[in-house]
């Protein structure tokens, strides 16, 4: 969600209002196989998610797609995640496979070793502190990944998970109840008048934020380019044989370094190999967020993946400059690539070849996004300086607009709740611009130093 600055004075917003003034691509695809038919196998990686992994389990069990297995990953939990499934698993009598680490080896191996072990058409990697809300969640994104060839990922949205909805949650399944009160799992327990706080200020940012990033922003881009710049990494289906070609790509060349948060790299190499990353529209899932003393170091790891993954896929950002060559040269792009009978939305030849010579369309968002990242917030710390009556009336002006923004993408009902939810998150939104200033410094000096140790 960092990739792209949080404020509404910026190119990526342009961006997106072109996309959604000029609509989709409306060719109907045809594609060559059936999403119904497609062997799905889930994967659920968790570290110390006690409180929650039993809810993100009883949402999976409750999707109207029949999943082929459902994979839980121990990642070297140091309270009872493994006991919690276990328990769950005699509760719910569904079979789940666990597996338990002693020693955490991270998200990425972990994600790596199931995706070179399955022989399914797609794997759905679920966070353990996530929750389908939806009961067709996986079955959209699936009909939405295999409806056109060139799309190797594909979400759908994402909203914060309060603990008023997780006691909610729990009120309704009776498995949950019994397991709850069993092990006195404390996610129907009241947090403290400072915590509570803390999570209800996070809670207000990026209810409003989520909402203005996925109906305007990233709506958007997928309208105008066929994709997101990557998925959220938080419930996302993928191609198995994509994310093998992402992992064996990567693992020969920087190990486990895949910048520090995986979903960002993995859907800027489906961009530079020409693929790309579907967002669903209508489907939800609910995400656990941070209280407000951990927002900070989050916003750091994703704003800081978003650069080393330019580091990684320069041909990317440099997509414009590749154009304005061709143009110059007078270089036509060659109509060819692999030779596909079907019809389908975005058409464009894959490979990397092809985005070394020519960029991709997607690489202007990439250059806005890192010209946003590293530019705006050296300026707002110049006009704080220098000039504090222009900062004052830039910040103003911005949550006007961006306070308008989401009044006009908010369902009915809803609008004014999140209006004021948006205004009240100004703060913050601003704050992080400092976060986008430091991992910018940090980037720098890493190129300095030779470190490319990006692990998450």
């Amino acid at each position: 969600m960092a990739s792209i600055t949080p404020l509404v004075f910026s190119p990526t917003v342009l961006l997106a209002l072109w996309g959604k003034l000029r609509g989709g691509d409306r060719t109907r695809p045809t594609p060559n196989f059936g999403w119904k038919d497609s062997v799905v196998d889930i994967v659920v990686p968790a570290k110390n998610e006690e409180q929650l992994i039993a809810l993100c389990l009883a949402s999976i069990l409750d999707q109207d797609y029949a999943v082929r297995k459902i994979t839980v990953i121990d990642d070297g939990s140091t309270d009872r995640t493994a006991a919690v499934v276990r328990r769950f698993e005699q509760l719910s009598g569904r079979t789940l496979e666990l597996v338990v680490r002693r020693k955490s080896i991270g998200k990425t191996p972990s994600i790596r070793e199931v995706c070179r072990q399955s022989d399914a058409d797609a794997i759905v990697v679920v966070d353990g502190d996530t929750v389908l809300s939806d009961r067709n969640y996986v079955s959209r994104v699936i009909e939405e990944l295999f409806r056109n060839p060139g799309v190797a990922s594909a979400c759908g949205e994402v909203t914060p998970l309060g603990r008023r909805r997780g006691r909610a949650l729990v009120a309704m399944d009776q498995h949950l109840r019994s397991l709850v009160s069993e092990l006195d799992l404390d996610i129907t327990k009241r947090r403290s008048v400072m915590r509570a706080l803390l999570e209800g200020m996070t809670y207000i940012y990026r209810s409003a934020l989520y909402l203005f990033l996925q109906r305007f922003l990233y709506d958007g881009h997928v309208k105008l380019f066929g994709s997101r710049l990557n998925p959220i990494g938080c419930a996302v289906a993928y191609r198995t044989a994509r994310l093998r070609d992402c992992f064996d790509y990567a693992q020969p060349r920087m190990g486990d370094n895949l910048s520090s948060s995986e979903d960002i790299f993995i859907g800027h190499f489906f961009a530079w190999k020409g693929w790309r990353n579907a967002q669903v529209n209508g489907v939800r899932c609910e995400s656990l967020e941070p209280a407000l003393t951990r927002l900070p170091r989050q916003l750091y790891l994703w704003s800081s993946s978003f650069l080393q993954t330019q580091y990684y896929f320069q041909d990317l950002p440099l997509s414009l400059f590749k154009q304005m060559k061709r143009l110059f040269r007078r270089d036509r792009v060659p109509a060819g690539g692999e030779r596909r009978e079907v019809r389908e939305q975005y058409r464009a030849p894959w490979g990397e070849a092809y985005t070394h010579r020519y960029g991709r369309p997607m690489g202007l968002l990439d250059s806005c996004s890192l010209l946003e990242k590293v530019c705006y917030p050296v300026v707002l710390l110049y006009l704080a300086i220098f000039s504090p009556e222009a900062a004052l009336l830039t910040i103003g002006a911005e949550s006007l607009l961006a306070t308008a923004g989401v009044f006009a993408v908010a369902r009915n009902g809803d609008r004014v709740r999140s209006a004021a939810m948006m205004l009240a998150a100004t703060p913050i939104r601003v704050l992080s611009l400092g976060v986008d200033l430091i991992s910018v410094l940090k980037y720098g000096l890493d190129l300095a130093t030779g470190n490319r140790n990006w692990r998450k």
